[in-house]
C-alpha cells in the first residue's frame, strides 16, 4: 500500500476528505482510505474531565492506495482546498521510510487517536498498557500528569514533530 500526504487549507480538512472520496468513487470506481488525523483529548473545565476531538496535524490529509493504483493527481488538484500533493526532492509523492512508518500508523487507527493508558513511576520509564502509543516509534519528552496529557517526538516529512496527546493513567508503580 502507499501512502500520500496532501496539503491543504486548515480547517477545510473534514468536507475535503468526503469531497476525495466521492470523486474516486465516480471516476475510478474505487473506494479509498482518506483520514484527517484527529486526537481525543482530555479535557478538564470548572472541575470536570471531557474529551474533546481535536487535529493532530491541522492543514494535512493522508490518502491510502493500493500498489497496483496509480495517484490520480487530477482528482486531488481539482479541490480548490488542496494547496498541494506533498513530494521529495526526486520527484516522488508515495511516503518513505519514516513518513511512511508515521502515515501507516495513522492508517492502523483510522487517523483517530484516542488516549493511551500508562503507568509510570517519577523518572523512571513509561510503560505504555494500550493505545495508539503502544506500538509508535517515538521518545516520549514530557508527561504532564495534572492534564493527562504526554509530548511525544515522532519523525514526519523529514523532522522530529512534537505529538500532543492524552494519556489515562491507571497507576503509578510503587519501589
Amino acid at each position: 500500500m502507499n501512502a500520500y500526504c496532501l496539503y491543504c487549507k486548515s480547517g477545510s480538512e473534514h468536507n475535503l476528505v468526503k469531497l476525495i472520496k466521492k470523486s474516486f468513487k465516480e471516476h475510478l470506481n474505487e473506494d479509498v482510505a482518506i483520514y484527517y488525523p484527529t486526537r481525543l483529548m482530555n479535557q478538564k473545565k470548572k472541575g470536570v474531565w471531557s474529551e474533546v476531538e481535536q487535529p493532530l496535524l491541522p492543514g494535512y490529509i493522508f490518502l491510502y492506495l493500493q500498489k497496483e493504483i496509480a495517484l490520480p493527481t487530477f482528482l486531488l488538484t481539482q479541490e480548490k482546498n488542496v494547496y498541494k500533493i506533498l513530494r521529495y526532492s526526486d520527484g516522488t509523492m508515495a511516503l518513505k521510510e519514516d513518513d511512511r512508518n508515521y502515515a501507516m500508523w495513522l492508517y492502523d487507527h483510522k487517523g483517530y487517536l484516542k488516549p493511551s493508558t500508562v503507568i509510570f513511576e517519577e523518572g523512571q520509564l513509561i510503560k505504555i498498557v494500550d493505545g495508539p502509543l503502544r506500538e509508535m516509534e517515538g521518545k516520549i519528552e514530557k508527561i504532564d500528569r495534572r492534564h493527562r496529557r504526554v509530548v511525544v517526538n515522532a519523525m514526519f516529512a523529514g523532522a522530529v514533530r512534537k505529538l500532543n496527546l492524552s494519556i489515562n493513567i491507571i497507576d503509578q508503580l510503587k519501589s
